[in-house]
């Protein structure tokens, strides 16, 4: 079985965003869309992705997720020469929740596609290529396989996950077993800490990933709070926050790490594919 690689599918897709919406700004009146099959994602998805994943439920949904994003960039394209500007922001703002959604699904893809293959299974990069075309990186060989170490926002993006997930086995039983380490403590939280003290390059971007993860700590510790007094309906509602939160830190990872492929600015320990 061929190496998936998840890290150039979503990041071509957040350069592609980018790309829309600096056009949209510039009101340009002529863009080329291309369809849902034709775009860098697209291209991986109704290829390896469908071939290679299709028994995983969230490349199920990305299918459908990624046909309806390109139809919101399509009609967003198509009206804003002539709609008002707050129209215009709201169509954004469902490109910009489905852009989130595409990110969400790699990446729990991604997580649960590495929780079950062997190490052995990532000795080679066929994508090499890709990354080469979209970020003129030339990436280096690595035989040992002691020598491929992890993108540190990478690493991060998943482990955020990971805890994510982890989040509903604390929800259970009213929250009274629940015990929440706070935002600095975890992993996403020291990453932050640690490269944000010494980045200044891509500072307003960190800085918005730490307020972003603050509050998807702070809401998630008030659910169990309403859970521990049994206020359901509330605690349901702030739940609904976490999980926008949440997604928007790990978009946010992403785009951080475009940043950093697109300057030269990654980690000492370098695996552009994130596994």
């Amino acid at each position: 079985m061929k190496q998936i690689d998840f890290g150039v599918a979503r990041i071509s897709h957040v350069m592609w965003e980018s790309e829309l919406e600096e056009l949209v700004q510039m009101r340009r009146k002529t863009v080329h869309l291309s369809s849902h099959e034709d775009c860098e994602l697209g291209m991986w998805l109704h290829g390896d992705g469908i071939r290679e994943l299709y028994h995983l439920s969230p490349v199920r949904q990305l299918v459908e997720v990624h046909e309806r994003f390109h139809g919101a960039a399509l009609h967003l394209l198509s009206s804003f020469a002539t709609d008002t500007p707050e129209h215009v922001e709201t169509e954004m703002h469902r490109m910009r929740t489905l852009s989130r959604d595409i990110v969400y699904l790699i990446t729990e893809a991604e997580l649960d596609y590495l929780e079950h293959k062997p190490l052995e299974d990532f000795s080679t990069h066929p994508f090499k290529a890709m990354i080469h075309r979209l970020f003129n990186i030339h990436l280096p060989d690595h035989s040992d396989a002691g020598n491929r170490r992890i993108l540190e926002v990478s690493h991060a993006r998943l482990m955020h996950l990971r805890w994510s997930r982890q989040l509903l086995k604390a929800f259970q039983h009213w929250g009274r077993d629940a015990v929440l380490e706070p935002a600095e403590a975890c992993f996403v939280g020291s990453w932050v800490r640690d490269v944000g003290s010494r980045n200044r390059t891509h500072e307003a971007l960190i800085r918005e990933l730490d307020e972003k993860h603050q509050r998807f700590h702070q809401r998630a510790e008030e659910t169990i709070r309403l859970l521990r007094r049994k206020n359901f309906r509330k605690s349901e509602e702030v739940y609904k926050d976490v999980v926008l939160l949440g997604r928007e830190v790990l978009y946010l990872l992403t785009r951080i790490e475009m940043a950093f492929l697109q300057s030269g600015e990654v980690a000492k320990s370098v695996n552009l594919f994130g596994h």
